[in-house]
């Protein structure tokens, strides 16, 4: 197939979540960066929910959930990954 356009639909992205499966955090941050902003949003309560769109294995998400008291749902395209805290 030479010479044929591939677009990014062609990309298998199993590779990436392979690659990325067994690490922490699938992007950047940290968790004191994660507190850093969370330090911005005030009023959070038992009340509250957060939604993690694209949480990988859920580093961040897990921070969110030692450090408020609100719902926290995690959600990502991988059906390999869930985060529920």
């Amino acid at each position: 197939m030479k010479g044929e356009k591939q677009t990014i639909h062609d990309f298998d992205l199993n590779i990436i979540y392979e690659f990325f499966s067994n690490t922490e955090r699938q992007g950047p941050g940290s968790k004191e960066e994660t507190l850093k902003a969370l330090g911005f949003i005030e009023g959070l309560g038992k009340e509250s929910k957060i939604a993690d769109i694209g949480c990988g294995t859920g580093g961040q998400t897990l921070v969110l959930g030692e450090s408020t008291p609100c719902e926290i749902i995690g959600v990502d395209t991988w059906p390999g990954t869930y985060s529920g805290a």
